[in-house]
């Protein structure tokens, strides 16, 4: 009975599983210490492409890259300190459960530390309640988008005749 090493990865986790074949026919016999040892200390292999900040901002407002430093609701960020408002998308304010439910969804999504890109609205530049309006991109997502695509938001239709988003496939779906 000979003993054959089978190295599978799994979500970036060597897994070890040791096969007992009988007979072996033309199987070399391993030295498994040597197997075990090299599966442990080798870094895993990246699996799934990497996320940048390549996202191009489109129009000639200003485009904001950052840290997240506070989910503040469902529909509003601060990125290095400065207020940022999803633009066409809005969440239920945070004293009913489904706007706590909205800013749990952001945080989990785009916790506080990650980087981002912000798409300052050509059509909202002079701001909200101190507030930067754009879209936001976080991980590869946009985090407008996403927020209405898990139904936890709905479109500021009100906005869809001067937002420069207006025609984005994203606000398209929703009514713009």
């Amino acid at each position: 009975m000979k003993k054959d090493l089978v190295i599978g990865v799994g979500v970036g986790i060597p897994v070890i599983i040791i096969m007992v074949l009988i007979g072996g026919g033309g199987h070399v016999p391993l030295d498994l210490e040597r197997v075990i040892e090299k599966a442990i200390t080798e870094e895993p292999k990246q699996t799934e492409p990497t996320q940048s900040l390549s996202q191009d901002c489109s129009g000639t407002a200003r485009c904001i890259t950052g840290t997240v430093t506070k989910i503040v609701d469902g529909d509003t960020i601060h990125v290095d300190g400065q207020s940022i408002r999803f633009a066409l998308a809005s969440a239920p304010e945070l004293s009913v459960y489904e706007g706590v439910e909205s800013r749990n969804f952001i945080q989990t999504i785009c916790p506080v530390g990650s980087d981002v890109i912000v798409d300052e609205d050509d059509g909202q530049t002079g701001e909200s309640y101190g507030r930067v309006i754009g879209v936001i991109y976080c991980n590869g997502m946009n985090l407008n988008q996403e927020l209405l695509d898990a139904d936890l938001g709905y479109l500021e239709d009100r906005f869809c005749d001067f937002s420069e988003f207006a025609s984005d496939l994203w606000a398209q779906k929703y009514g713009c």
